[in-house]
């Protein structure tokens, strides 16, 4: 019955029961949140073993700051913020970009080893890496508007809140990120077909 009711409480509430104390708090949050910080995670570094340790890192360091948490934003917004700025921070120390195999990766929390013998998921796949390879060469502020909404799933509202900006400001700068990422997908299947 307690895990239940646990799994059911919002994140402030878990958060107040996390600093009183309760390890179950703990383990709730981070198994609600592990999938979006290492999906994050491996965007920067494309790969799973290095997505991992930052994940840990992350998780390590938002826990031991929770007490600076003072809940003036939801606590998915100032994980995200943590978890971009730590990533961020260590590339710029590794500057190093690594690369695997597609049977050992990993995209989105998918196993891609699945694929090998389906033609259809090969193509999707091929698609997809086509698409991360036009949103890491569009402009960084264009690239982190798609992924506050269409990865971390934020509304209008919290990436006003985030990035600072009006509503309309948001719904332009989404707009225009989403032509651009069209038109590059355009131009790259183009080339493709000559």
């Amino acid at each position: 019955m307690k895990k239940l009711d646990i799994n059911k409480k919002t994140d402030e509430a878990l958060i107040k029961d996390l600093k009183h104390g309760n390890s179950a708090a703990y383990e709730q949050l981070y198994s609600r949140y592990y999938l979006k910080v290492f999906n994050k995670c491996y965007s920067f570094v494309h790969n799973t073993d290095d997505a991992f340790d930052l994940c840990q890192d992350v998780f390590m360091k938002t826990f031991a700051a929770l007490s600076s948490f003072k809940g003036h934003s939801k606590f998915s917004t100032w994980l995200y913020t943590i978890t971009y700025n730590h990533c961020v921070t260590s590339l710029k120390k590794d500057k190093q970009v690594q690369y695997e195999s597609l049977e050992e990766k990993s995209v989105w929390g998918v196993e891609m080893s699945i694929l090998e013998d389906n033609e259809d998921q090969w193509a999707l796949e091929n698609k997809e890496q086509e698409l991360l390879k036009i949103l890491n060469g569009i402009p960084y502020q264009d690239k982190k508007i798609l992924e506050l909404k269409y990865l971390s799933n934020f509304s209008v509202k919290e990436i006003q809140s985030e990035l600072n900006l009006s509503k309309s400001a948001v719904k332009m700068r989404l707009m225009r990120a989403r032509q651009k990422v069209g038109k590059s997908y355009e131009s790259a299947n183009k080339v493709d077909i000559l």
